[in-house]
């Protein structure tokens, strides 16, 4: 299937989802009036981690929110954790084991509000992360996306806060002046940003043929047809010490994102202020960014496949090379090598 008529699939199952939702299950027949933001939660056997999820959502300053909870087909008992936590805003909406990506379609289509926040069920939010979102939109009602910088915690505890290049430290907020050129730490993240209904009308919903990277996939479909604003108060924490993440599981050679720059870089219509250099090299480091997971997965050949697809490139040359040996080095020298690290670096390994 070509790029175009995935994507233009996608626009139209956006607009069958979002505007023929009446009588499907967990909506009210009633008319309410809508909130100023509807919240969404995909949740797949999260139990350990939805409620610290959903308390966050609860504790926020900006109080004029539903929250959505779309049970995957979980096994295990989060769905009864959500039903324990009695607040008439928190709804949730249950379906067969689908996928994160139809199961976020299915909570933005449920959803009632004109901006849509999403958090995933092992994140949480800082108190004042509606309130900036919100705040955002209203200073830049154009933008296609609203986002905000974050914390890790890494399995051990140690928690640290990526940097953005070319982003300003905080305080700043503002629109971000280049995604593609200044995206390589991934400013928009899945747990950290909220979309505007209209948005996803335009650019369609999340690719569920997609296995991985449906979630940055999104933001660069958003990214090469809105700007994207951007506040650098970390407001999002981001649990990569959580059980059960789709990021822990091997990788696969598909890799929808690059698709679409590729697709872009063949149209040529691109954004203003953006050149095809900086797409070309946002492609590349998506390619290194997978050679490496890859890499850490054991899979050598299929890193060196990603590299190859990034050959090109001058502004990540370095970082290219880095991973080139890597995926020339036995996979069983490797483990033992970060075992090493991880026992001198007291569990805090992030290579």
């Amino acid at each position: 299937m070509s790029d175009m008529r995935l994507h233009g699939s996608n626009r139209r199952m956006a607009d069958r989802e979002l505007d023929s939702l009446a009588g499907a299950e967990g909506v009210a027949v009633a008319v309410v009036s809508a909130p100023a933001c509807s919240v969404v939660i995909p949740l797949y056997n999260k139990e350990p981690h939805i409620a610290r999820a959903i308390r966050s959502v609860l504790t926020q300053t900006f109080r004029d929110f539903e929250l959505i909870v779309v049970d995957d087909g979980s096994t295990d008992g989060g769905a009864e954790a959500v039903r324990a936590i009695h607040d008439p805003r928190v709804r949730l909406v249950r379906q067969e084991n689908a996928g994160v990506s139809a199961a976020r379609n299915r909570g933005i289509g449920e959803s009632r509000a004109d901006l849509v926040a999403l958090l995933d069920a092992d994140d949480e939010w800082l108190p004042d992360f509606l309130t900036t979102i919100m705040r955002l939109q209203t200073r830049f009602p154009n933008c296609g996306a609203y986002a905000v910088a974050r914390d890790v915690v890494e399995k051990g505890g140690h928690r640290w806060t990526p940097s953005c290049r070319g982003i300003p430290a905080p305080p700043w907020e503002g629109v971000i002046p280049n995604y593609f050129r200044y995206a390589d730490e991934y400013p928009v993240h899945v747990s950290g940003v909220a979309i505007p209904r209209r948005v996803f009308h335009t650019v369609g919903l999340f690719l569920e043929q997609a296995r991985f990277f449906e979630d940055i996939e999104m933001w660069t479909r958003i990214a090469l047809r809105y700007p994207i604003a951007f506040s650098s108060q970390v407001l999002e924490i981001y649990h990569k010490d959580a059980e059960n993440r789709a990021c822990d599981r091997p990788i696969p050679l598909e890799n929808p994102m690059t698709d679409v720059l590729a697709s872009a870089l063949r149209s040529g219509v691109l954004p203003a202020g953006v050149q095809r250099d900086d797409i070309a090299e946002y492609k590349n480091k998506r390619h290194i960014h997978c050679a490496g997971k890859c890499v850490h997965a054991g899979m050598p050949a299929q890193a060196r496949t990603h590299l190859r697809a990034a050959a090109s490139t001058r502004r990540h040359r370095r970082e290219w090379r880095y991973w080139y040996v890597r995926s020339l080095v036995p996979t069983s020298l490797l483990s033992t090598a970060r075992k090493a690290k991880r026992f001198i670096t007291g569990g805090n390994d992030r290579s």
